[in-house]
């Protein structure tokens, strides 16, 4: 998984900044917490454009764990042009150890990733030693109801989506950006119910999926009509669930 992220590196960061990305965010926000005083982690942290965005939303502590070398350099440049005081770790998600005991755990674009059901517990558990008892985890995946029959609309949104071999249970897409230079990469997604199933056996309470939006200024800049095939079909799904104690 890592080895397509070292090759884009800090190119991918340029994702968050499409309408696509956009609606990515504004919902991963939408899931969040409060997190004044708070401490982060955030597995699968890439460039550190959300480790960023949680230090800002007034997190008091935050920490960022990816596979990808090139990604973690390219956040610790930034870290180190515009200090917040986010470290930087390359990181296992699936061979994550304890690294303390976090109000909020962050995993996005991460879970699909894992390589079976078992995997998956496998992957969430390391989630989950790192959540403090009562703590909120929050993951976006690709959407698992996804109409794959409308991949059609997401080039008005800023990429091109394409099926590609299933693997492991899952179902395989391509993601393409036009751009100089342009940016490719692969992930997988879970079938309806698989995430939510694997929360519930991670001992988690309060499983809760959000609906996807975008920010008032973004319906006032383009309109409402040019988010509703993206709202009604998004290539994402935020889930988050609760460390019981």
């Amino acid at each position: 998984m890592s080895q397509q992220y070292d090759l884009i590196g800090e190119l991918y960061e340029r994702a968050k900044h499409l309408p696509i990305g956009q609606a990515e965010q504004a919902t991963l926000r939408s899931a969040l917490p409060d997190l004044t005083g708070r401490s982060v982690l955030d597995v699968g942290s890439g460039t550190g454009f959300y480790p960023r965005l949680f230090s800002r939303l007034g997190a008091a502590r935050v920490t960022g764990v990816d596979a990808s070398p090139e990604m973690v350099a390219h956040a610790r440049r930034v870290e180190t042009a515009d200090p917040l005081g986010i470290t930087y770790e390359v990181r296992d998600a699936a061979a994550l150890p304890k690294l303390g005991e976090f109000d909020v755990v962050t995993a996005v674009w991460l879970l699909g990733y894992a390589p079976g059901e078992a995997a998956l517990d496998g992957m969430l558990g390391q989630l989950v030693v790192n959540l403090a008892p009562g703590g909120t985890l929050v993951v976006l995946v690709p959407n698992p109801d996804l109409d794959w029959a409308r991949l059609d609309i997401f080039p008005r949104y800023g990429i091109t989506a394409t099926e590609t071999t299933p693997s492991h249970g899952r179902r395989g897409y391509a993601v393409h950006i036009d751009g100089e230079p342009p940016i490719d990469f692969e992930g997988f997604s879970w079938p309806h119910r698989v995430v939510e199933a694997a929360l519930d056996r991670a001992g988690l309470a309060d499983v809760r999926r959000y609906p996807a939006v975008v920010s008032a200024d973004l319906v006032a800049e383009r309109g409402p009509d040019y988010w509703t095939d993206l709202l009604a079909n998004p290539t994402f799904a935020v889930f988050t669930a609760v460390r019981p104690g």
